[in-house]
C-alpha cells in the first residue's frame, strides 16, 4: 500500500549530490533503509516525497532484458512486465513525489555495482503495456535563479563566508581533475594537452580513467588519457570512444553535426615513451562497455 504523499516530508534530492556515485548499500546506510525492495527497478523510500528509478543500460544475461537507455536529457525507459509500479511514476508529479534517476551503463562501470544519481526526472508519455515503454525528461533545476533571487533579498555580507566559497570550489575542481598523482604523471606523459583537442590550458585538463577506477591499482598512465573537462565528460558517458587498432576518435553520429564533430577521426596525441601508451585492451573494453550504439 503506497503512502498518502501528504504524510511525507522528506525529499531525498536534498541529500544527494548530482551525477556522483552511489551504491543500494550506501544509500541503505545513508538512509536508514531495510526494505529490500530497495534491490528492484523502482523503489519508494518509506517517509520520503521520493520515488528511485534503478536503471542499468547493458543488463547481464540472468536479467530481464527491458530496453533502457538514457539519451541526454531524455530517459527511454520500460516498467515492469507486471507493471505494479507503472502508476507510480505516471501519477508521480500529481501525487507530489520527486522521481529521481540512478544510471549505470553496466553493472560494474563503478565499485560495488553502483550507479551516477542523474537527479530529478519528469513523466512525459508512455505506451504498450507489460511492460509500458516511458518516456521521462530531466528536469533543470535553475541553481543560478536561485541563487540571485537570494542575493538580491539579502543585505547581509559576511567575508568568512567568501573564504569558505572558495574553498569549496577548490575541493571541487581537485575532485573534478581525479587523484592529484594520477593527474600529474598523465600531464607529463600528454605534454599537458589534451589528448583529443589538444588544448593545452592546464587548468581545464582532467585525469579520465579508461578502464573505472578501481583503486590505485588502476591508477595506471595505461589506463588513462588526459582530457579537457567537456571532452572528459562525454567520453565518460560513451559519446566519445577511441578504436583500439589504430588510436583514432570516434564521435558518436548524433554529435558530429555538433563542434565535437571536427575530432571524429583525428589520430589521438599520444605519449612520446611506448611505455605510457593507453592500453588497447582497456579501449577495447571501454568502447564495448559504454560506447553508445549507432
Amino acid at each position: 500500500m503506497l503512502q498518502n504523499a501528504q504524510s511525507v516530508s522528506v525529499r531525498t534530492s536534498d541529500t544527494l549530490k548530482q551525477r556522483d556515485i552511489y551504491s543500494r548499500a550506501q544509500l541503505r546506510e545513508m538512509f536508514d533503509i531495510s526494505d529490500a525492495t530497495i534491490n528492484t527497478g523502482v523503489f519508494r523510500p518509506k517517509g520520503h516525497d521520493s520515488v528511485w528509478l534503478f536503471v542499468t543500460e547493458r543488463k547481464t544475461a540472468d536479467r530481464t532484458q527491458y530496453e533502457d537507455v538514457l539519451d541526454h536529457d531524455t530517459l527511454y525507459w520500460q516498467g515492469q512486465t507486471s507493471g505494479r509500479t507503472d502508476d507510480l511514476v505516471r501519477e508521480h508529479q500529481q501525487r507530489g513525489l520527486e522521481l529521481l534517476l540512478f544510471y549505470r551503463h553496466a553493472k560494474y562501470e563503478h565499485p560495488g555495482a553502483a550507479f551516477r544519481y542523474e537527479g530529478p526526472f519528469a513523466y512525459v508519455s508512455d505506451e504498450g503495456k507489460n511492460p509500458a515503454s516511458f518516456v521521462l525528461k530531466r528536469e533543470h533545476t535553475d541553481l543560478m535563479a536561485a541563487t540571485e533571487e537570494e542575493a538580491q533579498h539579502s543585505d547581509a555580507f559576511d567575508p568568512q563566508s567568501i573564504e569558505d566559497g572558495r574553498k569549496r570550489i577548490a575541493t571541487d575542481i581537485v575532485r573534478r581533475r581525479g587523484q592529484p598523482a594520477f593527474r600529474h604523471q598523465l600531464i607529463a606523459a600528454y605534454g599537458g594537452r589534451c589528448a583529443i583537442t589538444e588544448c593545452n590550458v592546464v587548468d581545464v585538463l582532467e585525469a579520465a580513467h579508461i578502464y573505472p577506477y578501481r583503486g590505485s591499482e588502476t591508477n595506471v598512465v595505461t589506463n588513462g588519457l588526459l582530457l579537457r573537462t567537456d571532452i572528459h565528460t562525454l567520453f565518460d558517458l560513451g559519446w566519445i570512444t577511441i578504436n583500439a587498432d589504430d588510436y583514432t576518435v570516434t564521435v558518436h553520429q548524433n554529435l558530429r553535426q555538433s563542434e565535437y564533430g571536427q575530432w571524429h577521426g583525428k589520430l589521438l596525441k599520444l605519449p612520446t615513451s611506448a611505455s605510457m601508451m593507453p592500453s588497447r585492451e582497456a579501449l577495447e573494453w571501454h568502447q564495448s562497455e559504454t560506447g553508445k550504439q549507432g
